[in-house]
């Protein structure tokens, strides 16, 4: 794995998130994929695509993700960056992740566990 495999998933990933495509997101995953999102049990197989549905639902139009660290061990990458969420213009969220992308038998890369936290304070209940 390189940079720019990581660059190239990430992009695919954004650009899934713009087009209001949960499923295309979701498919960047890999199928035994964890993801732990804030506030929230560990979602895996149909429950990742419903979270990313649940933000298309939430008018979520887009979005930013910056590596800052990556490094690669025997068909596994750890990546670490910060994101930023949008809806239309304004960035609605933000924060960093840390994604443990594995490769998968027919050589590509996908995300096994994504785990992120917003930099922002949780809305009181």
């Amino acid at each position: 794995m390189s940079r720019s495999d990581i660059d190239a998933l990430n992009a695919r990933f954004v650009e899934a998130l713009e087009r209001g495509d949960a499923a295309g997101v979701a498919a960047l995953y890999a199928p035994d994929a964890r993801l732990m999102p804030p506030n929230s049990p560990t979602l895996t197989g149909p429950g990742i695509q419903g979270l990313w549905q649940s933000f298309v639902d939430m008018g979520v139009t887009g979005g930013a993700l910056k590596t800052t660290s990556l490094e690669e061990h025997d068909g596994v990458a750890i990546e670490e960056g910060e994101y930023e969420v949008r809806v239309g213009a304004d960035v609605v969220d933000n924060g960093s992740y840390v994604v443990v992308h594995r490769q998968q038998p027919d050589g590509s890369w996908r995300m096994g566990t994504d785990i992120f936290n917003s930099d922002r304070p949780q809305a009181p209940a």
